[in-house]
């Protein structure tokens, strides 16, 4: 299965909330081009408040 499968599947299965019981956290994976453009504008990512992770 591609991402894009994966995703459809599992919304048509799940919903948000059931999702959200089976991660403590969920989040994502950066690619090289993500983190040249973090990298390239630091600045805005400074403005945005932080998430606490503990």
């Amino acid at each position: 299965m591609k991402r894009a499968d994966v995703d459809e599947a599992l919304a048509q299965h799940f919903s948000e909330e059931k999702l959200g019981t089976y991660f403590s956290l969920r989040g994502i994976k950066l690619t090289d081009k993500g983190r040249l453009a973090l990298a390239n504008n630091q600045a805005v990512i400074d403005k945005h408040p932080k998430k606490k992770l503990g």
